[in-house]
């Protein structure tokens, strides 16, 4: 009887473990449609606890893999290949701290923050810090690819609802307003429930949003400024590139992946980009006149552009 209860209980298992582990998301999933039509809790899970095993929400979030994340502390870090990590460069977690994981089935995985590089040491400005972890990750545990570059610097992208994380651990949905060079800013979206967006505050910061592209999960943007949020832009050509070299510096075994964004994505944001306000909606650059001759040339070095404000770590 005891063999006979075994016998029926392994395809059980053996379709969960198939389900749970490594799967991608279904084709058909769209982030505006679950950011307006999915009912229930946004919390990622039922039951956590940092030092053993967890329960994942079964219901809507289910249905997006958030296990590459660390979600032990509000200092998060976001896995890109099975060794390395992105973080907030001004909310990191430092050298020789533990960050831990669950996968699908809630097992816990920890690893060790080897080494810690911030991307503005290496001559970029940007609010990345790549960290090395002691040894890979499983790949029940999943490291998220990033958009690939496009030509237009991702404006095609404006509009598009993305999925965006907080200290607590749940999920909520945000709209892209525009990006720029090496950097994305979000706005909220009318058109979904407010229950389902969030004002970013202190302890945001370093949180990932995604964008869902062929059945993935894309890492977008990891929280710097507050409010609807914005921060370094992960489809950017010259921010992978300084990625990529940093990579190559710690451990050159792994690098990151990177995913074209599907039309399915592209429509997203189109009618999105219809819904925006005309007055909220990014202007296309303006054409400087040719300077004339012995006319003073503007100062490179002049006054920037400001930034946004920082969501800053909560005081120790």
């Amino acid at each position: 009887m005891r063999r006979l209860a075994l016998l029926l209980c392994l395809p059980l298992l053996s379709c969960t473990a198939g389900r749970s582990i490594g799967a991608l998301h279904h084709p058909d999933l769209q982030l505006h449609q679950l950011a307006t039509g999915a009912e229930g809790s946004g919390a990622l899970f039922s039951s956590y606890q940092t030092g053993g095993p967890v329960r994942w929400n079964q219901e809507w979030p289910w249905k997006l893999d958030l296990s590459g994340v660390a979600w032990d502390k509000p200092n998060t870090a976001t896995v890109i290949t099975p060794r390395h990590v992105v973080m907030a460069a001004h909310y990191i977690r430092p050298a020789g701290q533990q960050l831990v994981f669950h996968d699908r089935t809630g097992s816990r995985h920890a690893r060790t923050v080897q080494k810690v590089v911030k991307l503005s040491d290496r001559g970029l400005s940007c609010d990345v810090a790549i960290g090395l972890l002691d040894r890979p990750l499983p790949k029940s545990i999943r490291a998220y690819p990033l958009p690939s570059p496009r030509e237009d610097g991702g404006a095609a992208l404006v509009g598009a609802t993305a999925l965006v994380t907080e200290q607590k651990r749940t999920l909520y949905f945000h709209q892209i307003r525009n990006t720029a060079p090496g950097w994305l800013h979000f706005r909220f979206d009318e058109r979904i429930p407010e229950s389902r967006r969030k004002n970013l505050i202190k302890g945001d910061s370093g949180h990932p949003s995604f964008l869902l592209s062929k059945g993935e999960l894309l890492l977008l943007e990891t929280h710097t400024g507050g409010g609807s949020g914005s921060g370094p832009f992960y489809g950017d050509a010259g921010l992978q590139e300084k990625m990529r070299e940093v990579i190559r510096e710690l451990d050159p075994e792994h690098t990151f992946r990177t995913i074209e964004i599907d039309q399915r994505t592209l429509d997203d944001a189109e009618s999105g980009r219809a819904a925006i306000p005309e007055r909220e909606r990014p202007k296309p650059p303006q054409q400087q006149p040719a300077a004339r001759p012995g006319q003073p040339q503007p100062d490179p070095a002049g006054p920037r552009r400001p930034r946004p404000r920082v969501v800053l770590p909560p005081n120790p």
